[in-house]
C-alpha cells in the first residue's frame, strides 16, 4: 500500500510538471485568455492607430492610402498590409480588429520592440501573462478583460520577432 501510495505521488508530479511545460503552452488563445489575470491594456496603439478604428477613417486614409488589395486570403476578414511592417485585420464592417507588427523601429506603449527579450517584456508589462507556443514561435501574452483586446509577444531565438494586438474574439 505504501509503495502505492509513492508510485502514485510520483505520477502525479510527473505529469503535474508535463502539463506546465507540454501541454499547457499547446491549449489555445481562448484557454489562456480565461484563466489569466487581466492587465490594462487601453492605451495600446500601434503609429497612433487604435482597435476599433475604421480601414476607412480619413486619417488612415490619408496616411496609408485606401486600402483595396487585401494582404491575406482569411473567411470573415479583410487583412490589409498599411505598409511595411504593419498588417491589419479589419472585420466586414471595417472595424480594425488585428495589428500585426513587423517592424523594428515600432515600440508598444511600454516601450517594447522587435529584438526585445522575454525578460524585457515581462518588466514592462508584469507576470500576468500566459505563455503558448504556435508556428514554432515561443509567445508571452497579456489580457484585457475589460477591453476585450490581447497583445502577444512572438518570440524565436530569444527576441521578439512580431507583435500582434488584437481583439479577443479573432481566432
Amino acid at each position: 500500500m505504501k509503495k502505492w501510495i509513492i508510485f502514485s505521488i510520483i505520477l502525479l508530479v510527473i505529469m503535474g510538471l508535463s502539463f506546465n511545460s507540454k501541454i499547457l503552452p499547446n491549449l489555445s488563445r481562448s484557454f489562456h485568455h480565461t484563466f489569466t489575470k487581466s492587465i490594462d491594456l487601453s492605451d495600446e496603439n500601434i503609429e497612433g492607430l487604435r482597435l476599433y478604428d475604421s480601414i476607412d477613417d480619413e486619417e488612415i486614409v490619408l496616411r496609408y492610402g485606401k486600402q483595396t488589395k487585401q494582404s491575406r486570403n482569411v473567411t470573415g476578414y479583410n487583412y490589409f498590409e498599411l505598409r511595411k511592417g504593419i498588417e491589419v485585420a479589419a472585420n466586414t464592417k471595417g472595424e480594425i480588429l488585428r495589428f500585426i507588427v513587423t517592424d523594428e523601429k515600432i515600440e508598444t506603449t511600454k516601450g517594447i520592440s522587435l529584438g526585445d527579450n522575454d525578460i524585457d517584456v515581462k518588466d514592462a508589462y508584469g507576470n500576468n501573462h500566459y505563455s503558448r507556443r504556435e508556428q514554432g514561435a515561443e509567445i508571452i501574452g497579456y489580457i484585457d478583460k475589460e477591453n476585450n483586446t490581447s497583445i502577444e509577444f512572438w518570440i524565436s531565438d530569444d527576441k521578439v520577432i512580431m507583435i500582434r494586438l488584437d481583439d479577443t474574439s479573432m481566432k
